[in-house]
């Protein structure tokens, strides 16, 4: 079976712990859905598909069937990497729905880190902690639905599993990576497929998480939020910090309002290319292509770019008049513009790296969206009133942050807004 390079399956016991593991997924710029209890895994390609089973109050036999199935499907689908999120406080199934999947027999062992030092949860000598206190000695002891009267996390696993624990201590951890691995490496050749690891700051996950990795690339990770945190740097998922290269601004408002926002684009270190229509008609690409090189000449040096088409009023009228000339009326002007700034945008995007794209005007952006054969795009967030920051990916792969901005709205800041944003590491 061939399995895919970059796809992950993560299943969660609850809603909420669902969520706290994807996100650490998605602002990473990795495609992440979360799927609620009972709902058909479709194809799952290079995303990270969260599943919750909603196993973490129920039955163990129950518990360990949901998980199962789960798994299995996943597998089937050609999933080779899972992730089994634990709760940071050890309640419910943990180790039944560990070897749930570990029965399976597609992992070669499971690594079972459950601390979050940064919501206070730490595992110190094979005890879980919580603020620094045992679990048992907790109000978690006392919860009304999945109390834990465990602290010992090797132990706890045990007992849930029936499995032989090795755990990774304090010792390993401070010895380092190549002490860790030959720990695993031991454990393993006496016939154990359970490993946990304490965790009491967070540099330890990228410690104990590549010395496992160095051991097997077939384990069953299992952990929390923390510990997922760390497993796109393991898995070489991590982006590339992208935030020294330029932003392209493509504008064809003739909007008095763009044109302000233009103008504060300016004096953020924009420099601006105002394409003199007049001169290309009629449009021929031809024409065109001594300025296409000029601009990826500029983007390549890293110089930040707005592309306009009707910042000057006067330009604005000597298109018109050119246009007359050939019998062109006012609307066939303004969707010649939209196809020129589509095709030069687009030849832009495709061939030079940028941090991202700004699109103001209806037709402009419709055209440069067109021109790279994008068919939607995913909404992330709303940067300001009606202005929102979405992915579109283009019909070479390519995948590109873009804001869009209707072409007489928004602030006078609100280009500079859209490009900071774009600047920023998602």
């Amino acid at each position: 079976m061939e399995c895919n390079q970059k796809g992950l399956v993560v299943i969660a016991d609850d809603l909420t712990g669902a969520n706290d593991t994807g996100v650490q997924f998605a602002r990473r710029g990795l495609k992440t859905n979360v799927l609620l209890e009972g709902t058909p895994l479709e194809r799952i390609g290079d995303s990270i598909v969260v599943v919750d089973t909603n196993s973490r109050a129920i039955a163990g036999e129950e518990a360990y069937r949901r998980v199962q199935a789960v798994a299995r499907q996943s597998y089937q689908a050609g999933v080779s990497r899972f992730y089994k999120k634990i709760d940071s406080t050890l309640r419910g199934n943990v180790g039944i729905e560990i070897k749930a999947i570990l029965d399976l027999e597609i992992h070669d062992f499971a690594f079972v880190m459950p601390a979050f030092p940064k919501t206070g949860r730490t595992t110190v000598g094979g005890n879980h902690l919580l603020q620094g206190i045992p679990l048992a000695a907790t109000e978690i002891a006392k919860d009304p639905k999945c109390p834990v009267s465990e602290s010992c996390l090797p132990e706890l696993l045990l007992q849930q599993t029936g499995l032989t624990v090795v755990h990774i201590g304090v010792d390993e951890l401070l010895k380092g990576t190549e002490v860790i691995r030959q720990a695993i490496q031991n454990g393993l050749e006496a016939g154990c497929r359970i490993f946990s690891c304490d965790a009491w700051l967070d540099d330890q996950f990228s410690l104990a998480a590549e010395a496992a990795a160095g051991v097997s690339d077939q384990i069953l990770w299992v952990g929390s939020a923390g510990l997922a945190d760390y497993l796109p740097k393991i898995f070489g998922w991590e982006e590339p910090d992208n935030t020294h290269l330029p932003t392209l601004v493509v504008a064809g408002s003739v909007s008095s309002v763009t044109r302000g926002q233009i103008d504060r684009l300016l004096q953020d270190g924009y420099q601006l290319v105002e394409i003199e229509v007049s001169e290309y008609l009629p449009w021929r690409e031809a024409q065109a292509l001594p300025l296409l090189a000029q601009l990826e000449e500029r983007l390549s040096q890293g110089q930040k770019l707005v592309i306009a088409s009707g910042y000057q009023p006067e330009a604005v009228e000597r298109a018109k008049q050119a246009g007359a000339k050939l019998g062109l009326g006012a609307v066939q002007v303004s969707e010649l513009i939209a196809q020129m700034l589509g095709w030069l945008g687009a030849n832009l995007l495709n061939k030079q790296e940028v941090t991202g794209v700004v699109l103001t005007g209806g037709d402009t952006a419709v055209a440069v969206c067109r021109a790279l054969g994008v068919t939607g795009i995913h909404i992330l967030e709303e940067i300001a009133p009606g202005i929102p920051l979405g992915l579109m990916t283009t019909n070479g792969g390519k995948t590109l942050k873009v804001v869009t901005k209707a072409g007489a709205f928004g602030n006078p800041d609100a280009l500079v807004k859209a490009s900071h944003k774009l600047q920023q590491r998602m």
